[in-house]
């Protein structure tokens, strides 16, 4: 049991080594990364992406559900649970006369639960929290001399992006109220980059200013989750998470160089640099709340709303024109038959879902919405009711727009594919041979 014990460990350690390696080389393609601190991502569990990212109220003991700590108390005494996932996106991005298509992928997330005690459960893990990717193009004329104009190419390019590692436990109050709380690390590095080419001057270096801003700090959101028992294996819970605003320790460096105009990497010759003190970056207040509604192994209704206060987001001292966020999602969860071992699609579980968002963008007054339907399965792997390990494969895919091409916008159409597998492991129980 020891060895077993150790061999968990140690292949955690390699799967979060791994993981932070592969969240800092994603890159999307996104516009409207460029703002704030970037393109917040979404959860990329399956189980919740097929849900339309409803999570409040939902707790298990067969998967991690870190959106509210109060979940946490679900884990069953003596089991283990582990859970790790990848997803796609394919977006489009269109204006009124033209379009371009991008495409990305990444791990989503590494998940582990487990018990501490039978009142008090544990989970960590490392999960994405903003992603940076743009590339946009202007073309400007600009006056040198009274009677003498030239060309100016600019290009605005964004990389990198905030993960989140946490640790969280969640407490059993009464049989009916759980309470948790998660402690987030946020740390990443987001890059903008400004360059400007002159094509009309034959000897011209092209203009390149860089600037980096570095996040390492700590965040805490606290939940809560009470469930009413009713007869015929029926529940009701309901669901609550809380973050208060929090100051966030970050730093930003600013180099200007003279560059290749056919490589922008090449410096010809430096011309400044700048460092600012270590200063704050204000991290929103945010509240959430929903319930879930379910009958064991049949059927699961959840919905939630969710508001964050990004209207008071502040970047070493200065307001950004953010407004206050504001989401609400629907869904629904089917078993046909949990414990049909004679037909398995009949123990697969189906998922739907639908979400609508006002994001925390606002451009040329028109504050962007978000509008994503979603379904997907999870797919049991235990072969029979006497098996004691168990796990699920989880598929989830949500179909969205984002944006409009009003008012010289852009729109993105998007398609997300999330791959997930959750492991349901007994630590301290002895297998039985027959």
């Amino acid at each position: 049991m020891e060895r077993k014990i150790i061999r968990h460990l140690l292949a955690t350690a390699l799967i979060i080594t791994c993981t932070v390696n592969s969240f800092a080389q994603v890159r999307i393609g996104s516009p409207y990364s460029r703002y704030g601190i970037g393109d917040l991502t979404k959860d990329n569990s399956p189980f919740f992406v097929s849900m339309g990212g409803t999570s409040f109220g939902i707790r298990s003991s067969g998967f991690v559900n870190h959106s509210n700590p109060a979940s946490y108390t679900s884990f069953d005494t003596t089991s283990f649970v582990f859970e790790g996932g990848v997803y796609t996106q394919s977006s489009t991005l269109k204006t009124v006369s033209a379009s371009q298509k991008s495409n990305y992928s990444s791990i989503g997330s590494v998940l582990f639960g487990f018990p501490i005690s039978k009142r008090i459960k544990a989970s960590f893990g490392l999960i994405p929290f903003s992603s940076v990717g743009y590339k946009i193009g202007e073309n400007k004329t600009l006056t040198i001399y009274p009677d003498s104009i030239t060309h100016v190419n600019n290009i605005y390019d964004g990389s990198g992006g905030i993960n989140k590692a946490y640790i969280g436990f969640g407490y059993y109050v009464t049989n009916n109220l759980s309470i948790g709380v998660n402690a987030d690390y946020l740390f990443g590095t987001i890059r903008r980059n400004s360059t400007s080419n002159y094509p009309d001057l034959l000897y011209a270096n092209s203009y390149r200013q860089t600037t980096s801003i570095k996040f390492s700090d700590f965040n805490f959101n606290f939940g809560l989750q009470y469930v009413a028992n009713f007869k015929k294996n029926q529940h009701l819970t309901l669901g609550f998470v809380y973050t208060p605003a929090m100051n966030i320790k970050a730093s930003s460096d600013t180099v200007a160089n003279m560059v290749s105009s056919s490589d922008p990497e090449t410096i010809m010759y430096p011309i400044s640099q700048s460092s600012s003190p270590k200063g704050k970056i204000g991290m929103p207040k945010s509240i959430g709340g929903g319930f879930a509604l379910e009958k064991d192994d049949k059927w699961l209704i959840a919905a939630d709303v969710y508001w964050q206060n990004w209207a008071k987001l502040n970047m070493f001292g200065k307001e950004d024109s953010l407004k206050n966020s504001l989401r609400a999602s629907l869904g629904v969860q089917i078993t046909p038959n949990a414990t049909d071992y004679n037909n398995y699609f009949k123990r697969v579980k189906y998922r739907f879902g639908v979400a609508y968002s006002k994001s925390y963008l606002q451009l040329r007054g028109r504050q962007l919405s978000d509008f994503g339907i979603s379904f997907g399965a999870g797919f049991p792997v235990r072969k029979s009711q006497t098996d004691i390990s168990k796990g699920m494969v989880n598929v989830g895919i949500e179909i969205g727009q984002r944006g409009t091409t009003d008012l010289s916008l852009i729109k993105e159409d998007y398609i997300r594919f999330t791959l997930s597998m959750s492991i349901y492991d007994f630590w301290f129980r002895k297998q039985k041979y027959y």
